[in-house]
């Protein structure tokens, strides 16, 4: 496996490193910094970009998520502190695995094969999705519904996906239209006095988030 490191810290960069070896496994890139990462995917081979920081914040989960958009990867971020609103900010930004207070060198094999299967289980969805609703509007209408259910259910982008499919199933509807009802009552909710309590009011059962999570 080819990995490309983003770490400020040496101590960080050894232990990747070290573990790497261990498992056979490359650094084909260590930079310092994201935007440094970008100029790195497109010169060398990569199945994997882990990222390790004392902390992470908003500017560079923004640039990890436009990375992510030109240049589809498992991306597998160590922290060691957070808070809820980056781990959100970070299922959304295309993280496949985030860890906080984890960056243990028996920890990295796991946490590099569960990012690369849900790197994958997103990208299979994600295709299904789009070869059923093949039009512009519909693949908006469910990238809306996904950002709602990331931020509403505070589940990863891959669990979202799955939510989504796995409840146009139980009502025997289709995906589009299922996104349609989440969208409208998101659009509701933003606008009434009733609260809100979305999953609730949309009868959307946590039960369809279980083998999603």
């Amino acid at each position: 496996m080819h990995i490309a490191l983003v770490t400020e810290n040496p101590e960080y960069a050894e232990l990747i490193k070290q573990a790497a070896s261990n498992l056979s496994h490359r650094i084909s890139a260590q930079v310092t910094s994201i935007p440094a990462l970008r100029a790195a995917l497109k010169r060398v081979e990569t199945d994997v970009v882990v990222v390790a920081a004392t902390q992470i914040n908003s500017r560079k989960l923004r640039q990890i998520a436009r990375i992510h958009q030109t240049h589809p990867c498992p991306i597998a971020m160590f922290v060691n502190k957070s808070d809820s609103s980056t781990i959100n900010a970070a299922l959304k930004s295309g993280i496949s695995a985030f860890v906080v207070d984890g960056l243990r060198a028996e920890r990295v094999k796991a946490v590099l094969d569960l990012a690369v299967i849900r790197f994958h289980e997103t990208q299979t969805l994600q295709k299904q999705l789009q070869e059923a609703n093949t039009t512009p509007t519909e693949r908006s209408l469910i990238r809306q519904a996904i950002e709602i259910l990331i931020n509403k259910a505070h589940v990863s982008e891959n669990a979202a996906y799955q939510a989504l499919y796995k409840m146009a199933l139980n009502r025997n509807k289709r995906v589009t239209d299922v996104a349609m009802f989440i969208v409208t009552g998101e659009q509701f909710l933003a606008h009434s006095p009733v609260g809100n309590s979305f999953l609730a009011v949309n009868h959307v059962s946590r039960d369809e988030f279980t083998t999603a999570a």
